[in-house]
């Protein structure tokens, strides 16, 4: 499990499949292993941005890697209209800029009730984004 977290931490988004797999006390006492706080950089985001621009990672997985980041655990529930979390243990708190944040927020939509989609110019603007900050 510390492994898949080190690598979600570092923008390797392909094996959070994985992750989900895991319970949140599992990734609570992983994330607790690491000597470090758990800080998201901003190079990590864009390794995320540009493995989907390159289609080496879905929608699906960028959104679950993105919940994960952002709120410190997978949801019990999700749909396109939102969605919960249930755990008894707390999530995992991970750091980031506010540059980062947005992004990530933004990912963490992807295929909400309201998401209108993300082209490939939408990807690159993101990245030209995170690039300049």
């Amino acid at each position: 499990m510390l492994a898949l977290l080190k690598d979600a931490l570092a923008g390797e988004v392909a094996h959070i499949a994985e992750l989900r797999g895991a319970s949140q006390e599992q990734l609570q006492l992983a994330a607790q292993s690491i000597d470090t706080e758990l800080v998201l950089q901003r190079s990590s985001v864009l390794r995320v941005l540009r493995d989907w621009r390159a289609q080496r990672v879905n929608d699906e997985q960028v959104r679950w890697w993105a919940l994960l980041m952002s709120i410190g655990a997978f949801p019990d529930d999700w749909t396109p209209h939102g969605w919960r979390v249930h755990h008894s243990h707390p999530p995992v708190r991970i750091d980031y800029s506010d540059e980062v944040g947005h992004v990530v927020s933004g990912l963490r939509d992807l295929g909400d009730f309201d998401d209108v989609g993300r082209s490939a110019a939408d990807i690159d603007q993101l990245i030209r984004q995170l690039s300049d900050s």
